[in-house]
């Protein structure tokens, strides 16, 4: 059955576009509540069928977008240990916080908007949908993969990212309450309840699937290659520039790939990490897409700096 979400008021979202939910969660200091409204408010501007925002938070934080729901994450999930492994990012799953019966979205707060998150959520369309961005290599989160899942008794199996992950609330069995039952009771291999991509690539790897590269994708994956020749041709593939033209959301994730440090590089440079990858931050190399990074970025800055003022009023 392909569910039908409604928004809050019960209507159905223009179009016939399913109305979806924004799920963000944080912890510590890092991120404040201007950054956080800067991308709720990105998101809107992009997407008019985005009907709910939850932020799962450590604490409740003043000043957030009265347009965003905040949860605080249930004790169960902020154990001692959690905010360093980043299993308590799997509270974002949980169903006591969601909207019923309805598309999610969610982003880390290192991600960047491009364009309308209503496609990710359109992705989704049934309750057992879980998208997640692809471990690198040919095999995906595909037939093969989920063979060797079998095979193996789920000791090898593809591991995803979680930057970007899309899925519908009512999701039978959950996520968060499956790794709770696991970490309680036992059952799940400890390596994957240690991790929070472990976790959701374990749980999910019969059904796991690719969020697609021509809506999101991780920045180091995507511009940054091991071979100079490669990343040239790849770069320069019409079909490449056609499909980074359609992107709607770009993850920095990584200590070495944070946009901070990339925009205040001048356009053209090399970018080196400690794996040996490499990249040109320059538009000739990466196509109009770093042009929408750049202006989206500037956008989450000025956004940021009004919030900021406002509230210094």
């Amino acid at each position: 059955m392909v569910a039908m979400p409604i928004d809050a008021a019960g209507r159905a979202a223009p179009g016939g576009t399913p109305a979806w939910c924004l799920v963000l969660v944080v912890w510590g200091d890092k991120y404040g509540a201007p950054h956080i409204n800067a991308i709720v408010e990105n998101v809107h501007r992009h997407s008019a069928t985005c009907r709910h925002a939850v932020l799962m938070t450590d604490r409740l934080r003043p000043g957030v977008d009265p347009r965003v729901r905040q949860i605080l994450i249930a004790d169960e999930f902020n154990q001692p240990g959690s905010m360093q492994n980043y299993t308590i990012k799997l509270s974002l799953f949980d169903p006591r916080a969601l909207p019923p019966d309805t598309p999610c979205v969610y982003l880390d707060l290192d991600t960047v908007v491009t364009g309308d998150l209503g496609r990710l959520a359109a992705l989704v369309r049934r309750p057992d949908d879980l998208f997640m961005l692809p471990p690198g290599g040919l095999l995906s989160f595909g037939p093969v993969r989920r063979l060797l899942f079998r095979l193996t008794a789920g000791r090898r199996m593809a591991t995803g990212n979680s930057s970007v992950l899309c899925f519908h609330s009512g999701m039978t069995p959950n996520a968060a309450m499956a790794f709770l039952r696991y970490r309680g009771e036992g059952g799940a291999p400890a390596a994957v309840l240690r991790n929070d991509d472990l976790f959701i690539s374990w749980f999910g790897q019969l059904r796991l699937k690719a969020v697609p590269t021509s809506l999101a994708v991780m920045f180091r994956r995507e511009f940054l290659t091991r071979s100079r020749a490669l990343s040239w041709c790849r770069n320069r593939l019409p079909w490449v520039r056609r499909r980074r033209e359609s992107i709607v959301a770009v993850t920095f994730n990584g200590v070495e790939h944070k946009l901070e440090h990339l925009l205040q590089l001048p356009d053209g440079s090399l970018h080196r990490d400690s794996k040996g990858r490499a990249g040109y931050w320059s538009r000739r190399e990466m196509g109009p897409i770093k042009d929408r990074i750049v202006q989206a970025a500037a956008d989450l800055s000025a956004q940021a700096a009004a919030i900021d003022a406002t509230r210094g009023a």
